[in-house]
């Protein structure tokens, strides 16, 4: 995502506890084989709240004990831990999903169910490949079943394989026409840049709001928030965001879409507010990054390098795409930069895997490599102000005058796409424009 509707796909595996408390290094993320004693532990930890999430979840694990062999028991465990990952946007509780789902399956290996919550836990954990290989599995039993398909375009999106993807969205939709299909209709709508048709499925997802099960109500209006802000409606956007809040109070996504608004207005010292609320319920390396520019902002270079160390630390365990953006974003680093794409590009692909290698091999001054990377990621016809100014950029640096317009696009599609971004756009431009007119 996480592009700008990663959510799930920022949710990695983490906890020392088997309840939710901490982010896992990537070099422990590989599954080992759980006992099916060790899975049942796992998935029966205490949800340690009384919240209703949390009295739900113990009373399945109740049920779970005392009918051990029943995989719907373990399957309605895990969903409840799912319920809470995606509330608190804490991502150590996938440990307690995907611990249910290896009970359900110990109990019955084919279970569909256990496979789709197997499937789940992968996707947070970013192995796409074995999450769409779990899809496929449990398409080949059911070509209906909505949530393998959901599973199946998003992991499929995430491998760079975006018509394959489409394809499993619109079966999906065809299926059931809910806010889970919508909802990825209207991204990838988006994402090739038909802004109007993705507003207009987007409304169709809300229609399916519940008022019993907030959660993705308020996630699919933080989606909704994005459009807007995409296209610098600020306003609109912070209104969708606090919609989103009423829904879900606290929601980590919400708050930081209301950050970057407020960045985005030149009112770094609410963002903070914002962003330091969603950073304690769900540290993303993202979040902290968005922190050191808005400290930045206030002029506070102490704060300010205190989570750019911590966006570094924790990229470096959890998140290879975000830092290798980073590191280019702020122009530093150049090699560890390279390194971290390159990583990343050999276990996923996309638009954003592709305008990151981009804009990275652009700083390390390898021109002609970020053109060729850099065409991938416009193939769509995104239209994203960020991706614009790198291929603009890229494309002055290549001596193609053509650049300046792509900037200039940047600029008037959402002037304030990105703190260091924007700035180094707009010199760009005037620097261009009088360089052009000296010669």
């Amino acid at each position: 995502m996480k592009s700008k509707f990663k959510i799930l796909l920022c949710l990695v595996l983490a906890s020392m506890t088997f309840a939710g408390c901490g982010i896992r290094d990537k070099k422990d993320s590989a599954r080992a084989m759980l006992t099916s004693e060790e899975a049942r532990a796992i998935c029966l930890a205490p949800p340690r709240d009384g919240s209703p999430i949390g009295q739900a979840i113990s009373e399945h694990q109740d049920r779970a004990r005392r009918l051990p062999g029943q995989p719907n028991e373990w399957i309605l465990v895990g969903n409840g831990w799912i319920r809470k990952a995606r509330r608190s946007g804490d991502p150590g509780f996938y440990v307690n999903v995907e611990a249910c789902a290896e009970a359900a399956l110990l109990a019955a290996p084919d279970n569909i169910a256990g496979l789709q919550l197997r499937s789940l836990a992968l996707m947070n954990d970013h192995r796409f490949a074995e999450a769409r290989d779990v899809a496929r599995k449990i398409l080949t039993k059911d070509e209906r079943q909505v949530l393998a398909l959901g599973t199946l375009s998003d992991a499929q999106l995430e491998l760079g394989q975006f018509e394959e993807s489409a394809a499993a969205a619109q079966k999906m939709m065809d299926v059931r026409p809910d806010m889970a299909s919508y909802s990825r209709a209207s991204y990838l709508r988006w994402l090739q840049g038909d802004t109007a048709n993705a507003k207009r499925f987007i409304r169709y997802a809300l229609n399916g709001r519940d008022g019993k099960d907030p959660e993705p109500a308020a996630w699919t209006l933080v989606q909704a928030g994005m459009l807007y802000w995409n296209e610098a409606d600020f306003e609109g956007a912070d209104a969708v965001f606090a919609e989103a809040l009423n829904w879900v109070p606290d929601y980590p996504a919400a708050l930081v879409g209301r950050a970057r608004v407020a960045l985005s207005r030149n009112q770094p010292k609410a963002a903070v507010e914002f962003l330091e609320t969603a950073y304690q319920a769900s540290p993303l390396v993202e979040t902290s990054w968005l922190l050191g520019d808005a400290h930045t902002m206030l002029g506070d270079t102490s704060a300010a390098r205190k989570y750019y160390d911590q966006t570094i630390q924790q990229g470096k365990r959890t998140d290879r795409l975000t830092l290798a953006l980073y590191y280019a974003t702020k122009d530093i680093e150049h090699e560890q930069a390279l390194q971290l794409i390159e990583a990343e590009r050999a276990v996923r692909g996309g638009i954003y895997i592709d305008d990151t290698y981009a804009w990275a091999l652009y700083r390390a001054g390898r021109i002609p490599e970020a053109r060729e990377a850099s065409n991938h990621a416009l193939r769509l016809g995104t239209l994203d102000a960020r991706l614009l100014y790198h291929a603009g950029a890229i494309r002055l640096a290549a001596g193609d005058s053509g650049g300046r317009d792509l900037i200039r696009k940047a600029l008037s599609l959402n002037p304030r796409f990105d703190t260091t971004g924007s700035t180094e756009a707009v010199k760009l431009v005037s620097e261009n424009a009088t360089k052009t007119a000296a010669n």
